[in-house]
């Protein structure tokens, strides 16, 4: 199997801005090179407020992109210039990482990183 079973991203911030077609994002990238299916859980930890989880699965053999500022597929309104860390737990190993879309600005910033992982 490929990956670890536990990611953690300290860094989370959806930065505000808006251009064109594009809004500033966030995207949590998992790759699943497994021959079966991960069951994810996501939870996202605020400085002021409860963590909010939700879960997602990856199948077999994929790579999903979960953009962040999308109610519709993480379940809530995730606040812009607000702090927040992300801890991914699957049932089995999985590859992730963390991206930053910023067009706050008249150039676009791209930021990526691999987290934390243990098993």
């Amino acid at each position: 199997m490929h990956g670890a079973r536990r990611w953690y991203f300290p860094d989370g911030y959806l930065p505000k801005g808006r251009k064109n077609d594009l809004s500033s994002h966030e995207s949590i990238c998992i790759l699943n090179a497994n021959e079966e299916d991960a069951e994810i859980k996501i939870t996202l930890f605020f400085e002021d407020e409860d963590p909010i989880s939700f879960e997602v699965t990856v199948p077999s053999r994929r790579d999903i992109h979960i953009r962040l500022d999308k109610k519709e597929i993480v379940g809530f309104k995730l606040p812009r210039e607000k702090p927040y860390g992300v801890m991914l737990e699957s049932n089995i190993p999985i590859i992730a990482q963390l991206s930053r879309m910023d067009v706050s600005e008249d150039h676009y910033t791209l930021m990526t990183t691999i987290g934390y992982w243990e098993d």
